[in-house]
Formats: structure tokens, sequence, C-alpha cells
């Protein structure tokens, strides 16, 4: 799920921006947030691990049972 951080919301800041630029730090606080509801939906058993990162590529995760009855209510 981390790869959607980048996918979601891009940086729009230049990489030779000061860890102190008002775009990177607000970026950097979505980018918290988006990790901690991934964190989240974890804990509460929505989702679940299918493929372990590998190097090569990230975690692979799907819905679990408990996941798509959250849906199904909301």
């Amino acid at each position: 799920m981390s790869d959607f951080v980048h996918s979601i919301h891009p940086p729009n800041f230049p990489v030779t921006a000061p860890e102190e630029d008002p775009d990177r730090l607000a970026w950097t606080g979505l980018q918290m947030g988006l990790y901690r509801a991934s964190i989240t939906l974890w804990e509460n058993d929505l989702v679940q691990v299918v493929h372990p990162a590998n190097g090569e590529r990230p975690d692979l995760v799907e819905v679990t049972d408990s996941g798509r009855a959250a849906l199904a209510v909301a």
C-alpha cells in the first residue's frame, strides 16, 4: 500500500527543496496520514498482506472478509 502515497499524491516540490519548505512539510504530513491509514486498516483486520515485500515490489495486500463486510455497511 505504501506505493499509493506517491501515486495518489505525488510531491509537488523540487527535489532540492529544503526540509523546512512548506510544500515539503505539507506533503510529508499527508504522506504520514496515508501510512497511518494503511496501518489502521491492517490493525483492524480490514486488509491482509498476501505477498510480503521482496525488494523488487512492496507488500501486496487484499481486502479481508471483515473489510468487505465493512464496505457493505458503508
